[in-house]
């Protein structure tokens, strides 16, 4: 039977799709997800294997395959592509995906802290709203979306916020773009996300870009071991700063010789919603830093950054388009 115009949903993992009970956890045949589904999405969905790894296990070249399969399923004639996978690294394989999906097609992921069947489970539910935003002409265009919460967000906005309740996600400051309203479960389409450069879906991220964080009177001995050993092999550097991107003054000297070997160091707020702010004339302001050559990171999140970093060292970017392409000019 031709899977043209139906949804493909492609199981990557995550408890939405694992059973627990007195044996332990296993994942939900294929043949039998169908039951977890709405009865009017049954004959619209299909169901593609792909991996019951923990999300722990996935490399960001891992996300690189898993993204191009879901591409495969819109060139082969989805009408579009539902992914399931676990709540811990949720938003960064999204952020990564909405980086590199060029498909006007929707690409929704979705995720539960609760396993099918246990008090408290969404399965049913999740799964079935994920598949109607995917068919949901207003979902087009939209770049990639997550479905939690009764609401749709943008990949490029979320933020995992609590790991223990179903509450646990948000998009600061500007909320989700859609939700669904009960009784009847429609689905309102409130505002359009704002998207920047796409790279090529078949674009490979940098292997080693790495995040290290700002604390007080930390953070020495992690720089002077990677110039010990190891900054050889970096692709890139991501520096969580304090506030608007502010660094203990003994990081300065450290970093330059990170700089002389031309890794790519981008400077991040820590803050959850945060941005660079280059102010300030001391050792270590982010004014100095930046007039130093690192790159200026903007609003990004140090997780967003070091995926965009990835994104953008493996497209080859450099110099002054590296720049452009992190703060999405």
């Amino acid at each position: 039977m031709s899977n043209r115009d139906k949804i493909a949903l492609i199981m990557a993992g995550g408890q939405i799709i694992h059973k627990w009970d007195a044996e332990g956890v296993s994942p939900i045949e294929k043949e039998a997800l169908s039951a977890y589904l709405a009865k009017e999405n049954r004959e619209k969905i299909y169901v593609v294997d792909w991996s019951y790894q923990p999300v722990c296990h996935y490399t960001l070249r891992m996300c690189s395959d898993l993204i191009q399969l879901a591409g495969t399923q819109i060139e082969e004639g989805a009408a579009g592509v539902v992914v399931t996978c676990g709540t811990q690294a949720l938003t960064e394989i999204a952020y990564f995906a909405d980086l590199i999906w060029s498909y006007p097609q929707p690409l929704v992921f979705t995720a539960s802290i609760s396993y099918a069947e246990t008090l408290g489970s969404q399965t049913g539910l999740l799964l079935s709203q994920a598949a109607r935003a995917a068919e949901s002409r207003v979902c087009w265009g939209q770049g990639v979306l997550v479905c939690l919460q009764d609401k749709i967000y943008a990949a490029s906005e979320i933020s995992h916020i609590s790991n223990y309740n179903h509450v646990g996600y948000g998009a600061l400051p500007g909320g989700p773009i859609a939700e669904f309203s009960e009784p009847l479960g429609l689905l309102v389409f409130l505002r359009s996300p704002r998207r920047g450069r796409i790279m090529n879906i078949g674009t490979p991220p940098a292997r080693n870009v790495e995040i290290l964080d700002a604390s007080l009177g930390g953070g020495d001995m992690l720089l002077n071991a990677l110039l010990d050993s190891r900054v050889s092999d970096l692709d890139g550097l991501v520096l969580a700063a304090f506030g608007g991107g502010d660094l203990s003054p003994s990081w300065v000297p450290l970093l330059r010789k990170v700089m002389r070997d031309e890794v790519p160091v981008a400077l991040a707020s820590r803050c959850l919603v945060g941005r660079v702010q280059p102010e300030g004339d001391f050792e270590g302001c982010s004014k100095r830093l930046l007039e130093m050559g690192l790159i200026n990171a903007g609003t990004l999140t140090p997780l967003q950054a070091r995926i965009r970093l990835a994104v953008g060292v493996g497209a080859e970017l450099s110099g002054q388009d590296l720049r452009a392409y992190m703060l999405d000019e």
